[in-house]
């Protein structure tokens, strides 16, 4: 028997209503990441994106860290529930990671920069646990019109692209992309020189 999707269905895949949220896979296919790498996802909550970049690096590995204890236990628990043995999860402070030096091939900020008390000090730290030629990719909102916008956070927290971007440059990276990932979000790749 053919099943005809419903309208009311159709309308929500096409306007999903946690529009906090995007498609990993999207992310994913704009990044230069491959199966065998290190990657940090540095403020990576209960392991949303976390969990889809374990899938990827199945001959890497996945480095989760967050500042809340709680967060991370949702990773393990997720990465369980998964059969994902290559996520590594990390406690850290806001603006210290414990993470050595040049010791990954990737790190994911997404939708944690706007939270931060200073910028500036959040992606040095990312740049430092970065190889010479590892990459390094952002994910923010983009600005709004309203005060206080419906999804995401308010005008006054959300970081321009190009300001980002410039930051990430004169911190001595070269950028590789920055577009729309969405209607709402924004995306930078950059890779350390």
């Amino acid at each position: 028997m053919i099943m005809k999707t419903s309208i009311k269905k159709i309308n929500n895949m096409l306007n999903p209503t946690l529009e906090e949220t995007f498609d990993p896979q999207s992310m994913i296919a704009l990044i230069p990441i491959h199966c065998e790498q290190k990657v940090a996802d540095i403020g990576s909550g209960p392991g949303w994106l976390s969990i889809p970049l374990a899938k990827y690096l199945y001959l890497g590995k996945c480095i989760s860290v967050d500042i809340q204890n709680e967060m991370l236990k949702k990773v393990k628990s997720q990465a369980k529930k998964y059969k994902l043995g290559n996520i590594e999860t990390i406690l850290s402070e806001e603006n210290k990671i414990p993470i050595d030096d040049d010791s990954v091939e990737g790190v994911v900020f997404s939708d944690i920069l706007n939270e931060a008390k200073n910028i500036e000090k959040i992606l040095k730290e990312g740049i430092r646990i970065l190889k010479k030629s590892g990459w390094l990719c952002v994910v923010e909102w983009l600005p709004s019109e309203d005060s206080k916008p419906k999804y995401g956070p308010n005008k006054s927290s959300r970081l321009k692209q190009e300001d980002l971007r410039k930051k990430l440059e004169d911190n001595g990276l070269s950028t590789i992309t920055s577009r729309h990932l969405t209607q709402h979000k924004y995306i930078i790749v950059a890779r350390k020189k």
